[in-house]
């Protein structure tokens, strides 16, 4: 019978997406990772789904489709501090092209690495 490991497994999703996402240089001079999906943890992987729906739906506000492009960069970020700054201090049109980016490259299935 095989026993699964906490650690080992952690150690191995480490690994495999070790090096792997969108490359985002903060507004601190930071370097951050936007993480595909199947990198994220429980949480930040549940807020990412939600958000990436609200980003997509064409039934909310443009000002919630907004919010949830801001949360969905912050959600997905290695560094999530720094995405916040950078993220707020970048007009809606950057930010709309980080997003945009984030989701060719980095999106499920999608991305080459």
């Amino acid at each position: 019978m095989t026993t699964l490991d906490f650690a080992a497994l952690a150690a191995e999703a480490d690994q495999k997406h070790t090096g792997k996402g969108l490359k985002f240089v903060a507004k601190n001079g930071k370097k951050i990772r936007l993480r595909r999906i199947e990198a994220l943890p429980g949480a930040d992987l549940k807020t990412a789904l939600a958000l990436l729906d609200l980003v997509q739906s064409q039934k909310v506000s443009n000002e919630r489709r907004i919010d949830a492009m801001t949360g969905l960069l912050v959600a997905v970020a290695s560094d999530k501090k720094a995405m916040r700054e950078s993220v707020d201090a970048l007009p809606l049109e950057q930010a709309m092209t980080v997003v945009e980016r984030w989701m060719e490259d980095a999106a499920p299935g999608e991305a080459s690495a």
